[in-house]
């Protein structure tokens, strides 16, 4: 176990000294992969805001969903979680094909593999900004822009989204390649996480199905983020109020550190032979 405990952080130390070949190699693989389109990367910006439109739209709307919070704009109230839900779920679903990808690059060259996943987290990262700045705005339209010392907070829940991603990413990405179906399993998932992750509706407690969906929520990691996101601009909650999701939270990122962190140093000097 001690020998799993220093490979984590071995592996976290090696990807902090390579953030800025993280961050260039990042942009680099944007702008080629959006060169022949003619707005080229400003797509990875439109697309996330149409999407966080079309759900006000529909749930908004369509369905009159209302925030929980009595006098809350359901759009202010939506488009902060979904600032949120964007990071963790767009980047832990680029993070699946993220090595199998580029596993013909690193054959021939001497790369640090760990980075891989994070590469695509920090693609993601001005779709995320993009949609902060609808919410800003909506929050200060609104009324509801109230900058607190409660905001500084931001950096823990920036910081377990980022380890979150790191180390799903590593465990994601080394699975995908053992499991050929992996990918489109968990993009299944994805789906029906979108809906018990808080983002268009509260979970809240009620008939069997209701506090199903309730207690799913809890040890959903991503609702975590998610719900800390709009306690930390919304709501004026600080994050050790909620010490069992906290600790949930916690045990399982350290249960996928140790098994993520297990599988890709057993398998990363094999992966290509199982491409």
């Amino acid at each position: 176990m001690w020998i799993i405990i220093k490979s984590i952080f071995q592996l976290a130390a090696e990807q902090i000294q390579n953030i800025g070949l993280t961050v260039r190699l990042a942009i680099y693989d944007t702008r080629a992969n959006n060169a022949h389109k003619y707005l080229g990367s400003l797509w990875e910006i439109l697309d996330p805001l149409f999407q966080v439109l079309t759900y006000a739209v529909i749930f908004g709307g369509g369905f009159q969903t209302r925030a929980p919070q009595d006098g809350m704009p359901y759009f202010t109230w939506m488009a902060v979680g979904f600032s949120a839900w964007y990071l963790v779920n767009q980047g832990f679903s680029d993070t699946i094909r993220s090595i199998q990808t580029q596993l013909y690059m690193v054959k021939n060259v001497k790369f640090p593999v760990v980075i891989l996943p994070m590469i695509r987290v920090v693609q993601v990262i001005p779709a995320v900004l993009s949609i902060s700045v609808v919410a800003t705005i909506a929050m200060i339209v609104t009324g509801h822009f109230h900058p607190s010392v409660y905001w500084l907070q931001i950096v823990y829940y920036l910081f377990a989204a980022f380890v979150m991603l790191f180390f799903l990413g590593i465990f994601n990405a080394t699975i995908n390649i053992l499991i050929p179906d992996y990918d489109l399993a968990i993009r299944q998932v994805l789906r029906l996480l979108f809906f018990v992750s808080g983002i268009l509706s509260e979970p809240v407690q009620g008939n069997g199905f209701n506090n199903f969906i309730y207690y799913i929520s809890r040890i959903n990691p991503f609702y975590y983020i998610v719900n800390g996101w709009r306690g930390t601009f919304l709501n004026n909650e600080w994050f050790w109020n909620s010490p069992t999701v906290m600790a949930i939270f916690w045990l399982e990122m350290a249960f996928f550190a140790i098994i993520g962190t297990h599988l890709y140093l057993k398998f990363k000097d094999q992966l290509i032979d199982f491409v």
